[in-house]
């Protein structure tokens, strides 16, 4: 009986021990598949910024050109592109806290609980 209690004791112990080695990877695959997540995620990101700041720049630039040309004035053209980024930044100030904080961080949430 004695010998039993023993024997139980070392299968149990052992499928204790089986038990927490896979629990430890299953938490280390885990983790390494969130952090290449996260790493492909913040790649992605970076290219898409970099390549829209650019398309961006472009893009405004074309358009100061062409309102300079109808207005007969290059200059003209340009101040006209930079009131409407004054208008956007005053925008986007005006709508910080109910808008733009909220939903950033509702997007942060949602990827921590993806």
């Amino acid at each position: 009986m004695e010998e039993q209690k023993t024997s139980n004791f070392k299968n149990l112990k052992t499928h204790v021990s089986q038990y927490a080695q896979t629990y430890i990877a299953l938490t280390k695959a885990k983790a390494t598949q969130g952090a290449s997540t996260a790493a492909s995620g913040i790649a992605i990101g970076i290219a898409a910024l970099f390549l829209g700041i650019f398309f961006l720049f472009f893009l405004f630039c074309g358009l100061a050109f062409w309102l300079g040309t109808l207005v007969n004035s290059t200059a003209g053209g340009f101040f006209i592109v930079a009131g409407l980024f004054l208008l956007l930044v005053v925008l986007i100030f005006a709508l910080r806290k109910k808008v733009i904080v909220p939903a950033i961080r509702n997007a942060i949430i949602s990827k921590v609980y993806e």
